[in-house]
């Protein structure tokens, strides 16, 4: 739990709570509304929240997820949650709701869900525009001010090796990306791919001052090379590079990465 996404996981958290609490809310209102309930019950969405969300807590504690891994882990969360709704629903007002009460709890959890993350996701894509207006204003900033730039950071270079282990001292201002593969890492120009005979954490330390920040586990992008960033699943960004790549930013550190560009 030490790398746990904490302020990520209180958000859905919330979001899973608001959907429990809409979906009893406008059901019994229609199928329900002569049951009696007890003030207990307005708890029933705080627990529900926590219970739903304990099949996505690897979402939460893996950094790296694809897409497919995140889908399962969300589609396993909505699965849950029907199941305890409708549990709940039948065991609180079972005889008020029947069985065309308990499709409408099916119905409106399902439609809550998909909602929540539609808005999560124009909330994201809204977010994702801002941040390529602000990167194109730095790009213009940097015309102006390459040649001092330059002049100031053509001593920051690392060694690297390319072909047949052939060494070359890399100009930090040229990579686009660090990418740590296993016990390897790599660095990427536009034209070719060098090996750093470095650990991530410790090309990180040297390259920081050339505006090159980490962005995941195991890669590390240049922020004057950033050409766009467009949405990702689970709050994660896409970077698109020069050379045609995408990194993507996880969700650990997609904010720093705002914050860089701010």
């Amino acid at each position: 739990m030490k790398h746990m996404n904490l302020a990520a996981f209180f958000r859905d958290l919330f979001l899973t709570e608001s959907e429990c609490t809409l979906s009893f809310a406008i059901i019994g209102t229609i199928f329900a509304r002569n049951a009696t309930i007890s003030y207990a019950y307005f708890f029933i969405p705080l627990v529900l929240g926590v219970i739903c969300m304990l099949p996505c807590l690897p979402v939460y504690l893996k950094e790296d997820m694809t897409i497919p891994q995140v889908i399962v882990q969300r589609s396993a969360e909505l699965l849950v949650l029907e199941a305890v709704c409708i549990w709940t629903a039948r065991l609180l007002a079972g005889s008020f709701l029947g069985t065309a009460g308990l499709c409408a709890v099916t119905v409106s959890t399902a439609f809550f869900d998909a909602l929540s993350y539609l808005v999560m996701y124009r909330m994201e894509k809204a977010e994702s525009r801002r941040l390529n207006q602000k990167l194109q204003e730095l790009t213009k900033e940097q015309n102006s001010m390459e040649q001092a730039a330059a002049e100031r950071t053509a001593s920051s270079k690392i060694e690297a090796f390319g072909d047949q282990d052939s060494r070359v001292q890399l100009p930090l201002t040229g990579i686009l990306y660090f990418e740590a593969d296993a016990e390897q890492v790599f660095a990427y120009t536009n034209e070719d791919i060098y090996k750093v005979k470095l650990r991530l954490y410790q090309v990180e330390m040297i390259s920081r001052t050339a505006g090159i920040i980490r962005v995941s586990k195991s890669h590390l992008v240049n922020l004057r090379k950033i050409q766009s960033v467009r949405p990702a699943l689970n709050s994660r960004l896409y970077a698109r590079m020069p050379n045609g790549e995408e990194v993507l930013v996880s969700r650990k550190y997609a904010h720093a990465l705002k914050e860089a560009m701010s």
